[in-house]
C-alpha cells in the first residue's frame, strides 16, 4: 500500500513530532479508506474509572466540519468503548461497531458519525500506553487480514516514534527539573523525575556513611506517588552491595531470587532493580542512585545510561554538600579537638540566656584551665601536648548531658556551658566530677601523663546578666581556683 509507505515516511522524515504523527495519521486514514484516525493516551491514575486523552486525530473533510476536539480527559465509557478496555490492556487488537446492546458510539465518535472502529493497543516500556483507533462511517466496512497486518505494522512504527518522543521529553524534564536546584531540593527533584522518566515505582539517592561497614543513608526517595522518609540502612546482602563495590547493577526481574535475605525487597514487592555508583572528584564512591519496580525492567541500556548521567551530577552535588558541611564545621569548631569554638559557644550561650530569661531558669558557665600545661608542652613536645588536649576534651564530653556544651577557646582553655540547671550546687557537683575524671593518668606516646584542672564557675542571673559579663565572672573565679592551690573549683564572688 503506497499510502502506508507514505505514512511511515512521514514518521521518519518530518522533524516536528506532532506534525509527523498528524501527517502519518492522515496518510494512514486515506490509504485505508477510513473516515477518522485517532491516538488516545491512557491515564495511568484511573484504575477504577479508566480515562484517556485524545492526543492526535485526523478526520475526512466532510466529518470535520463543525467539529472541535476538546483537550480533556475522557472516560472510556464516555466514548462508548468501556467494554474493550480489558482486551486492550492485554495487548489485543479489537473491532467494535454500532449494534444493539452496545454503547458505541458515544462522544467524539458519535459527533464524527463513526459507526465502526479497529483499535490497536500501544505499548511503551512493557506498559499499556494508549491506543490507535481507525474509524469508519460505514458499518459494513471490513478490513482484510492482510490489511490489518499492514496497518498494525504502521501503528507499531507510530508507537516506536511516540516511545522515542516520550523518552526524549522525560529526559528533558529531568534536566530542567534538576538543573537549577541544589542540596536537598536537587535530590528530591531527581528521584521524582527519575521515577517518572524510566518509569519505575521507586527511586533513591543514597549517601555512603561508612563504606567499610556498607552503611548508607537515604538522602531522598520516591515511592509511587510520594517521598519516603530518610533513614540509615545497611547494604549487606542487598543489590546495593554490588554498587558500593563500584559496579553497575541491573536485575531485570526476579531479584529476590538473587537476594533472598533482603527483606526490604520482599516488603516492597520489588521485581527489578538498577543501581549506579556516585563518585567524587577523586573517584571515591560516596553514594549511589537506585531505581526499583514491581514489574520487570526490560530496557537495560536506556535505564543504566540515564542513571550514569545523573549519578555524575548527584556525585558532584554530594561532594559539594560534604564540602559545604566541612567548611561550616571548620567555621564553628576547633580544628584540633573538633569541639565547638568561641563563635559557636557564644551563639549557644546567647540562646541559653534567652531561654533562661523566659523560664526564670539558671545557667552555669565553667571556665577550665589545665594546671602546669606549659611544662608538659615544653618538656614532651607540642605533638604530645596536642594529643593531651584531645584526650582531655574527650573525657570532658563523657561527663556532659546532651544539652550541655564543651568548647575550646584556644591553648589549654575550655569552657563548659550548662543550661537548664536546677540550682547552683549542680554546677559544683559537675565541676567535682570533672576534676575526678581528669586525675587518672593519660597514656600518650609511651608517656604516663598526670594533669589536673582549675575550674571557675559563673552563674546567670546571680553573677551576670549577659554573655560577656558571665564569661568574665567565670574567668575571675578560675584565677581564684588557681590561687587556692589548683586542682579545684571556685564559684565567682562579687
Amino acid at each position: 500500500m503506497q499510502g502506508v509507505s507514505n505514512a511511515t515516511h512521514k514518521l521518519l522524515t518530518v522533524p516536528d513530532f506532532p506534525s509527523a504523527i498528524s501527517q502519518a495519521l492522515e496518510e494512514l486514514g486515506k490509504a485505508a479508506n477510513i473516515d477518522g484516525a485517532f491516538i488516545f493516551k491512557h491515564s495511568q491514575n484511573s484504575a477504577k474509572n479508566p480515562m484517556c486523552n485524545l492526543e492526535f486525530f485526523w478526520a475526512d473533510n466532510s466529518s470535520i466540519i463543525g467539529f472541535k476536539s476538546k483537550e480533556k480527559m475522557l472516560s472510556y465509557a464516555e466514548l462508548g468503548i468501556e467494554e474493550i478496555f480489558r482486551p486492550l490492556k492485554k495487548k489485543q487488537s479489537v473491532i467494535t461497531y454500532e449494534r444493539q446492546g452496545s454503547n458505541f458510539p458515544e462522544g467524539i465518535f458519535k459527533q464524527l458519525f463513526i459507526r465502526s472502529l479497529l483499535i490497536f493497543p500501544l505499548e511503551i516500556n512493557s506498559s499499556y500506553w494508549g491506543f490507535v483507533a481507525l474509524g469508519s462511517k460505514n458499518l459494513d466496512r471490513l478490513l482484510l487480514k492482510n490489511e490489518q497486518s499492514i496497518l498494525e505494522a504502521v501503528v507499531a512504527s507510530m508507537g516506536g516514534e511516540i516511545k522515542r518522543q516520550t523518552e526524549k521529553e522525560a529526559f528533558r524534564l529531568i534536566v530542567e527539573g534538576t538543573s537549577s536546584r541544589v542540596g536537598e531540593e536537587f535530590f528530591r527533584s531527581l528521584v521524582r523525575h527519575l521515577a517518572e522518566a524510566l518509569p519505575v515505582k521507586y527511586a533513591f539517592v543514597n549517601e555512603s556513611i561508612n563504606i567499610k561497614q556498607l552503611q548508607c543513608s537515604i538522602l531522598a526517595g520516591w515511592e509511587g506517588d510520594d517521598f519516603v522518609e530518610k533513614k540509615i540502612f545497611n547494604t549487606m546482602d542487598t543489590p546495593g552491595e554490588e554498587v558500593l563495590a563500584g559496579m553497575m547493577s541491573f536485575h531485570s526481574k526476579n531479584i529476590t531470587d538473587s537476594y533472598p535475605y533482603d527483606q526490604n525487597l520482599v516488603d516492597l514487592k520489588v521485581a527489578s532493580y538498577a543501581g549506579v555508583p556516585c563518585f567524587d572528584s577523586n573517584y571515591k564512591i560516596i553514594g549511589h542512585l537506585a531505581v526499583m519496580d514491581d514489574k520487570p525492567m526490560l530496557d537495560k541500556k536506556r535505564t543504566l545510561s540515564i542513571l550514569k548521567i545523573f549519578a555524575a551530577r548527584a556525585g558532584a552535588e554530594l561532594e559539594r554538600k560534604r564540602t559545604e558541611s566541612a567548611m561550616r564545621n571548620m567555621a564553628y569548631h576547633d580544628a584540633l579537638t573538633g569541639l565547638p569554638n568561641r563563635i559557636l559557644l557564644n551563639d549557644r550561650l546567647e540562646m541559653a540566656l534567652l531561654q533562661a530569661q523566659r523560664n526564670n531558669g539558671l545557667v552555669a558557665l565553667l571556665y577550665i584551665d589545665f594546671d602546669h600545661f606549659k611544662q608538659i608542652n615544653d618538656g614532651l613536645g607540642h605533638d604530645v601536648g596536642d594529643e593531651l588536649l584531645q584526650s582531655v576534651g574527650n573525657r570532658l564530653k563523657e561527663c556532659l548531658r546532651q544539652q550541655d556544651t564543651v568548647a575550646r577557646l584556644g591553648g589549654d582553655e575550655f569552657i563548659l556551658l550548662l543550661p537548664e540547671i536546677t540550682n547552683h550546687e549542680d554546677a559544683g557537683k559537675l565541676a567535682q566530677k570533672l576534676l575526678e575524671k581528669i586525675r587518672p593518668p593519660f597514656s600518650i606516646d609511651q608517656h604516663e601523663i598526670n594533669i589536673t584542672l582549675s575550674i571557675g564557675i559563673g552563674l546567670y542571673p546571680h553573677d551576670a546578666k549577659n554573655v560577656k559579663s558571665l564569661i568574665k565572672c567565670a574567668d575571675e573565679a578560675l584565677y581564684e581556683a588557681k590561687n587556692n592551690g589548683r586542682d579545684c573549683y571556685h564559684y565567682y564572688n562579687k
